[in-house]
C-alpha cells in the first residue's frame, strides 16, 4: 500500500505492508498532525513539519531523476 502524491516524485510507502525485514525508520515528519493524546517515543528524531535536510534530500533526487516524475502503473 502506497500514497501516490501526483505532482510529487515520490511514494509514502507504509512500512506495516511490506514483507519480510522492513528497513527502520530513521526520523517522523508531519508530527503535529499526529492525533490528540499519542505519545511519541524519542528512540527516533521527531520534527513537526518537513525538515529542511529531507527536503534537501528529495530535490536533490529529484534533479538526479532530471525533474520528471516517475510513471507508475496500478
Amino acid at each position: 500500500m502506497f500514497l501516490d502524491f501526483t505532482p510529487g516524485h515520490w511514494l509514502t510507502i507504509f512500512r506495516d505492508r511490506l514483507s519480510g525485514q522492513a528497513p527502520e525508520p530513521r526520523m517522523r515528519i508531519m508530527t503535529k498532525d499526529k492525533p490528540e493524546g499519542v505519545e511519541l517515543s524519542n528512540a527516533i528524531p521527531a520534527y513537526d513539519a518537513q525538515p529542511p535536510r529531507l527536503m534537501f534530500k528529495l530535490l536533490a533526487a529529484w534533479a538526479a531523476m532530471g525533474f520528471r516524475r516517475p510513471k507508475i502503473a496500478w
